[in-house]
């Protein structure tokens, strides 16, 4: 990407960020129609943020972002937990990246985190794989291993795999 237009998107993009919620784009936060929660703006943000990850550019407003993420996911504003997938990569990625972003204390988001996987992995355990909506689906697989990889950077202790799971967004901005 050309230094100058790179410039100028993320300039771009700073300032379209709110401050109060660290979520793009400012002056277009209500919930979206069917939606009582800002979880679709977090959801369209987490495709900004991983940008800025790769790029190594400092999302222009971490703290507010970690906490809106972590409000999300303590709040129920998706009803989480039921089959991991793009919904909880979006979340989780957004809490904890704008949480270590911001240098804040994780023990709270470790928490969350930690309650969070529960619910998905005791979801995926008792999955009846055959009558499974979504479990045949190969694009939700590949979001369910995204949020798995994500929180186990996260919980390495918790979730343990015998070959670590590793996101492709740590490789190049894809989603």
């Amino acid at each position: 990407m050309e230094p100058a237009w790179s410039d100028r998107y993320f300039t771009w993009l700073d300032r379209e960020c709110d401050a109060d919620t660290g979520l793009w784009r400012r002056g277009h936060l209500d919930p979206a129609p069917g939606w009582t929660t800002r979880f679709p703006q977090l959801a369209g943000t987490f495709h900004y943020l991983f940008n800025y990850q790769h790029a190594g550019r400092p999302h222009p407003h971490p703290e507010a972002l970690a906490a809106t993420a972590c409000a999300q996911i303590v709040d129920q504003a998706f009803p989480w937990g039921h089959f991991a997938g793009f919904a909880e990569i979006d979340a989780i990625y957004c809490a904890r990246r704008a949480t270590l972003d911001a240098g804040l204390a994780t023990d709270r988001l470790m928490e969350i985190l930690s309650a969070l996987s529960d619910r998905i992995v005791g979801s995926i355990t008792t999955l009846a794989l055959d009558d499974a909506d979504g479990a045949g689906d190969l694009h939700l697989l590949f979001g369910s291993v995204c949020a798995l990889a994500e929180l186990q950077a996260a919980l390495p202790e918790t979730l343990s795999s015998e070959q670590p799971l590793r996101l492709v967004l740590d490789r190049r901005p894809f989603i």
